[in-house]
């Protein structure tokens, strides 16, 4: 793919500081990021006023008298908002228009854009699920059938059609079962329905999560019989999920930065061409990329046949966060000690104490992306007996200090 050129942004001097309305939720990490970007940018470039126009906010946004409006950056805009934004005749920097948004005669068709890369989105989470050699793979996209998510859809399927593997999409559900009650009983059947094992990509997280959800109610096994992969790399709920979901990460930050830039400069020219006929610029794009997969549990397979193994693996990620020991391991399938460690040894090449430490150096892993946890709280968390066990335990198994993870993560 092509490197798009930046938007070049000159420091202008200024007689007033620009307001700005963000029009971007802060529940999802996608939203989250694009706003880190935005505060970045005004760091270096600012000051602007912002007003983060959230809950009941149309009346106040087409007052731009009484809050100042400069400019607008908005994401995803529904049909009531994006009537709004087109009253205020203000420079305008929309986040992820849909297709219908900015079709050939459409309000938005000449709006500058900063958009996800949804054909990369697609086509990398196909690459990344090819790597685990499975042969059945499935899509199940956003609930209400958006471009975007088709646009993903098509891209994943393009891709494991070119590696020569099949790809069943989830239907889009009927309006009345779009309610979660109703529709996860459809979700759960139509898994059920599905070859195993079988690598899914859900269209994003929450719609990861949704098929997470299903499967536990149906007990399928994640990943085992269904490995599932998320878009955005939202942590809150990649890590709420059992087990916790892996995803695509997306440059939203970078999108964040673009997309004030690109609106600093449209308040810039629309000042200089104010009250002339036309406005002889064309519209900025800029495309969000993926980064890659943040790999978790939901896509780690067990490319084991060997049921006391996979029964054993179930047992140990279940109490990964305990002081546990293969002794108690053995206990809880009623076998020999012997038996299960040459069983260990055919299928993972590794014995049970390897595997029950793989586990904890994961979790400890995970904790230390979390800066607000410090050590003794990850070892009371881990169930070390000290900080400095834990510390000694980390750098015989990874040669490195847990502060240089810290630091290089």
């Amino acid at each position: 793919m092509k490197h798009q050129p930046l938007v070049c942004t000159r420091r202008k001097i200024r007689i007033d500081i620009p307001c700005v309305a963000l029009l971007i939720e802060t529940s999802r990490e996608a939203g989250r990021g694009i706003l880190r970007g935005i505060e970045r940018y005004i760091r270096q470039h600012g000051p602007w006023v912002i007003h983060l126009m959230q809950g009941d906010y149309l009346q106040k946004l087409l007052d731009t008298k009484a809050w100042g409006g400069s400019g607008i950056i908005a994401r995803t805009l529904h049909p009531d908002t994006a009537n709004a934004v087109l009253k205020c005749e203000l420079p305008t920097v929309a986040i992820d228009l849909h297709d219908e948004q900015k079709a050939k005669g459409a309000p938005f068709q000449n709006c500058s854009e900063v958009y996800t890369d949804n054909i990369h989105v697609g086509t990398l989470g196909a690459e990344h699920l090819i790597q685990h050699r499975l042969e059945q793979f499935a899509f199940v996209g956003e609930i209400n059938d958006v471009s975007w998510s088709r646009g993903r859809q098509s891209a994943f399927i393009a891709r494991l059609a070119e590696a020569g593997f099949p790809c069943t999409c989830y239907p889009p559900p009927p309006r009345i079962y779009r309610d979660w009650g109703k529709e996860v009983h459809r979700l759960g059947n139509w898994l059920l329905s599905l070859p195993k094992p079988i690598a899914l990509m859900a269209a994003h997280d929450m719609r990861g999560r949704q098929v997470i959800e299903a499967c536990y109610r149906f007990s399928i096994d994640v990943p085992n019989e269904v490995a599932v992969l998320g878009v955005n790399d939202d942590q809150l709920v990649c890590n709420f999920c059992t087990p916790p979901m892996s995803s695509i990460a997306v440059d939203t930050e970078t999108g964040g930065f673009r997309a004030a830039e690109m609106l600093d400069n449209l308040m810039h020219r629309e000042k200089k061409w104010r009250g002339k006929r036309c406005f002889p610029f064309p519209p900025m794009k800029y495309a969000m990329q993926p980064i890659g997969v943040v790999s978790r549990r939901s896509t780690e397979f067990w490319l084991v046949d060997d049921e006391i193994v996979i029964e054993a693996l179930k047992f140990i990620h279940i109490n990964s966060a305990l002081p546990l020991t293969a002794k108690q391991v053995v206990n809880h399938l009623n076998i020999s000690r012997r038996s299960l460690e040459m069983r260990f040894q055919k299928h993972l090449h590794r014995s049970i104490l390897s595997e029950i430490n793989r586990y904890k150096l994961e979790r400890i892993k995970l904790m230390l992306r979390d800066r607000s946890m410090n050590i003794h709280d990850i070892a009371l968390a881990c169930s070390f007996e000290s900080a400095a066990y834990m510390c000694c335990f980390f750098r015989r198994e990874t040669g490195q200090t847990m502060s240089e993870y810290r630091k290089e993560f």
